[in-house]
């Protein structure tokens, strides 16, 4: 079995930089350790989650009481056969986006400034600029409750506006394949260049954050929302509302991490009181906050 190390630092495992220590930590180099794993995690009476890149997760400051898992180096690979793509659940999402674009296939390339490992954006339903990762995806392989390697085929992935059947789920995914269309390799590359440009100027992507805070609802964006509101560059402790896309929180310095859960709480009340929207939250939140 895996390693298991003791009260590790969630500062270095998600990109907030911020909460507390996870009471056990382990990478699992093979598809045979996460059931291990997970007996272990069972024999302790605590919680297990599996970690992608930690893009969209927050811990709190006193801590998370369970066992958290990454896919190690094993689980980062993939292979394109023509328009046909298989990848394995801790690759960049970045990378399958930038090389399927150099790769003159199209379909995944506005993905390229999405963080995180495929897996986690499969679980998401990651996407941007009209691109969702369901669109493409053909099949996934996953480990079920029992331990059994099992496939879905898209249709049974239950996919909707960042929500698939894999979120709140024992279900752990091992990887995914994916039917691309062809397309011109140079055009491909000068929109994945702009969409990236066009990111990097609005997005406050020279702070630790985890991305958007709120997913979209409906017609609604949560950034204009919550500048209308007039919550944009709020600051509490650490934590703000960033300046330049009002739908991120910064870590301008030291924040903790119940000072960025309270923020986007306080975001979230100002918004339904100013304009009737319920906004959710697309970040997760381990521990007690």
């Amino acid at each position: 079995m895996s390693q298991i190390q003791e009260n590790a630092d969630s500062k270095k495992l998600t990109t907030f930089r911020a909460g507390g220590s996870i009471r056990y930590f382990a990478v699992a180099e093979s598809v045979e350790e996460i059931p291990e794993l997970q007996k272990f995690a069972k024999e302790k009476g605590v919680p297990f989650f599996l970690l992608g890149f930690g893009s969209n997760v927050l811990v709190s400051d006193s801590g998370f009481d369970g066992l958290i898992v990454k896919l190690g180096k094993n689980f980062s690979h993939f292979k394109f056969d023509k328009e046909r793509l298989s990848v394995k659940a801790a690759t960049p999402l970045s990378l399958i986006a930038r090389t399927s674009a150099t790769l003159g296939l199209s379909g995944m390339h506005l993905l390229a400034g999405i963080p995180g490992s495929i897996g986690g954006a499969v679980t998401m339903n990651a996407g941007a600029y009209g691109q969702e990762i369901g669109q493409t995806l053909d099949s996934v392989e996953f480990l079920d409750e029992d331990g059994k390697i099992k496939t879905f085929s898209r249709e049974e992935c239950g996919f909707a506006y960042r929500k698939s059947s894999f979120q709140n789920s024992p279900k752990i995914i091992l990887g995914a394949t994916f039917k691309l269309s062809q397309g011109d390799s140079a055009e491909l590359l000068a929109e994945q260049k702009r969409i990236l440009a066009e990111r990097q100027a609005k997005q406050p992507l020279e702070f630790p954050s985890a991305g958007s805070v709120f997913k979209r609802n409906g017609s609604h964006f949560p950034g204009a929302l919550v500048e209308q509101a007039g919550f944009k560059g709020f600051t509490l402790g650490g934590a703000q509302i960033s300046t330049k896309h009002a739908n991120f929180i910064i870590n301008i310095g030291n924040a903790t991490a119940q000072q960025i859960y309270d923020l986007s709480e306080i975001a979230k009340e100002k918004v339904f009181k100013a304009s009737g929207v319920n906004l959710e939250r697309e970040i997760i939140f381990l521990g007690r906050f």
